[in-house]
């Protein structure tokens, strides 16, 4: 049980971000300030596209971790990498479309687009391996993939600790933009090492 708690405590944040994501395309009076103002900003297609792209992928990515239910279920583990990819790609470019409106100007812009082309590139390199038979690759790519779709996670999570401890948000937003993501590239390098030096699994 308690091995397992990063994992579980994972999939909660995952599901929990995810559903808010939907739930934003589902019931427009929901939506706070923050999403409202990323709608006016920039453009309510590219907005959602990103919001129900990314909301299905980091519930999909999340279920995938469990080596049980791969195991269990296979046709359904295939099934959703293929929905995984697919919304990865979509939410990728939406993404990356939206970085150039995100607020904090230029350190922003480059953070967000960088997340969102690292995002499509790794997952571009997990359905690569996949489709070569290249399992362990494969699994250490999208160990990175599903890193940088926690950022969804991550960042809403800085948000309000910026905000508690007294920083500008603008000031905050711009370091947010890449410390969203790039300490989860650094924490899922962590787990890929021990990983790969496991001899690959070719099918």
């Amino acid at each position: 049980m308690t091995r397992n708690l990063p994992r579980y405590l994972m999939t909660f944040l995952a599901f929990g971000i995810g559903l808010y994501a939907i739930a934003n395309i589902l019931l427009p009076d929901l939506r706070q300030e923050f999403v409202i103002n990323m709608i006016d900003a920039s453009s309510a297609t590219g907005t959602l596209l990103h919001f129900l792209a990314g909301g299905i992928v980091i519930i999909a990515g999340a279920i995938q971790f469990s080596a049980r239910f791969r195991a269990k279920y296979l046709h359904i583990h295939r099934l959703l990498g293929k929905v995984y990819v697919v919304g990865c790609l979509i939410g990728g470019v939406a993404g990356l479309y939206l970085a150039f409106y995100s607020t904090g100007g230029l350190v922003s812009h480059y953070g967000f687009g960088m997340l969102a082309i690292c995002w499509i590139v790794t997952t571009s390199m997990a359905y690569r391996h996949i489709r070569a038979g290249n399992i362990r690759i494969h699994q250490d790519w999208m160990i990175r993939s599903y890193a940088l779709t926690l950022a969804a996670v991550t960042l809403r999570l800085y948000l309000p600790i910026s905000q508690i401890a007294g920083y500008e948000f603008v000031d905050a937003y711009r370091a947010i933009a890449w410390m969203a993501w790039v300490p989860n590239l650094i924490i899922a390098e962590w787990f890929i090492i021990p990983l790969s030096n496991k001899k690959p699994v070719l099918t």
